[in-house]
C-alpha cells in the first residue's frame, strides 16, 4: 500500500486479549472451524469476494496485510500495533475540513479487501437513502482468515482503530465519532473501546452501534470482558439483534459454543448506556444495512 498515507502516532501498550477456549480442544473443533470458514452460509462477513463494480473510491481507514497468519497471527515488516494506512477518497478532518459527524462503519468476517469497500458502498447508500448526510467512512481489516485466527487479527485491531480515533480526535476536538460494526466488526469496535478506556481517552466515541454482532452474549454485561469499557468510553452502546440469524445460531454456536450478541442480546445486567434491539424483521445475517434492514433505527437512536 505504498500509495497510502501512514498515521502511526505512537501510544502506550494496552493488552489486547484473546478469548483462548477452544483454540486447542482438538480435531472436532478444529475440523468445524474449518467447515465454517469453507461455507457459504456461514460468511460472517457478507461478501467474501466482491461485488459488480467495487468502490474503490470510498474513503477508508485501512489495516490490510498488517497481519500474516503463517506460524501463527503476527504483524508483518512495517507495521506496529497501532499504525493505520488510507485509501480512496480524502476523509473529511483528516485531509481536508472535518463535518460535524464521522461514521466509521467496520466490516465483518470473511471480507477481502474487495469484499470490503462493496460493502462499505452497499451499507452508505443505505443510511444516505434513510437521511443520514454525515460523512461516512470504511474501516477495511485482514478479516479474510480462518475464523480463530480472524477473531484474533479483529481484537487487535481495536488498538488500531482506537488509535485513529485517539488521533482524530486530537485534531477534530468537536466532531462527533460514531462506530458502526458488522458481524465480527464488533470485537474490532469493543477492543477499540478498551484500547481507549486504558487510555483515559473517554469522550473520544459518541456512539456504538452493532449490527449482528459476533461477540460473547455476556462479554457486554457490566461483569463481562468489555462492560465497563461500554459504561466509561462511548456515550451510547446500540445492539441490534435477531434470534434468526442463522449465521450466528450455526456457525458462532458450534465454534464458540456459546451465544452471540448479535442472536441473543446481552447476557447478564447491561451498562446503563447499552440497549438491546430486537430487529426479528431484518433478513438475515446480511441483511441489517440493506435498504430493508433495520439502519432507520441505528440513525434514529444516535
Amino acid at each position: 500500500m505504498s500509495d497510502q498515507d501512514t498515521v502511526d502516532t505512537n501510544r502506550h501498550d494496552s493488552s489486547v486479549s484473546r478469548r483462548t477456549v477452544l483454540r486447542s480442544s482438538g480435531g472436532i473443533v478444529a475440523g468445524a472451524g474449518a467447515l465454517i470458514a469453507g461455507s457459504s452460509t456461514a460468511a460472517a462477513g457478507d461478501k467474501k469476494e466482491g461485488c459488480d463494480d467495487p468502490p474503490w473510491t470510498f474513503p477508508r481507514v485501512t489495516t490490510r496485510d498488517h497481519f500474516d497468519t503463517s506460524g501463527g497471527v503476527h504483524l508483518t515488516d512495517g507495521n506496529d500495533v497501532h499504525n493505520v494506512e488510507y485509501a480512496g477518497d480524502d476523509i473529511p478532518g483528516v485531509h481536508g475540513a472535518a463535518s460535524e459527524e464521522l461514521l466509521v462503519f467496520v466490516h465483518g468476517w470473511n471480507n477481502t479487501d474487495e469484499g470490503a469497500v462493496c460493502t462499505f458502498g452497499d451499507a452508505a447508500s443505505t443510511f444516505t437513502a434513510e437521511g443520514y448526510q454525515q460523512p461516512i467512512v470504511g474501516y477495511s481489516w485482514d478479516a479474510d482468515h480462518g475464523w480463530y485466527d480472524a477473531t484474533e487479527i479483529a481484537e487487535r485491531n481495536g488498538a488500531k482503530l482506537a488509535n485513529f480515533t485517539y488521533s482524530y480526535k486530537n485534531a477534530n476536538p468537536g466532531v462527533r465519532v460514531r462506530y458502526v460494526a458488522h458481524s465480527l466488526g464488533a470485537r474490532v469496535v469493543l477492543m477499540a473501546l478498551k484500547n481507549l478506556h486504558a487510555w483515559d481517552r473517554l469522550e473520544d466515541v459518541a456512539s456504538v452501534s452493532m449490527l449482528g454482532g459476533a461477540a460473547d452474549d455476556e462479554s457486554v454485561s457490566t461483569t463481562g470482558t468489555y462492560g465497563e469499557d461500554i459504561a466509561v468510553a462511548a456515550g451510547r452502546v446500540d445492539n441490534y439483534w435477531m434470534g434468526d440469524d442463522d449465521v450466528l445460531n450455526w456457525a458462532y454456536g458450534v465454534v464458540e459454543l456459546g451465544e452471540a450478541i448479535g442472536n441473543d442480546g446481552c447476557d447478564g445486567t447491561p451498562p446503563e448506556n447499552y440497549t438491546d434491539h430486537d430487529v426479528g424483521y431484518v433478513s438475515g445475517h446480511s441483511g441489517y444495512y440493506a435498504t430493508d434492514g433495520c439502519i432507520h433505527e441505528v440513525i434514529a437512536n444516535f
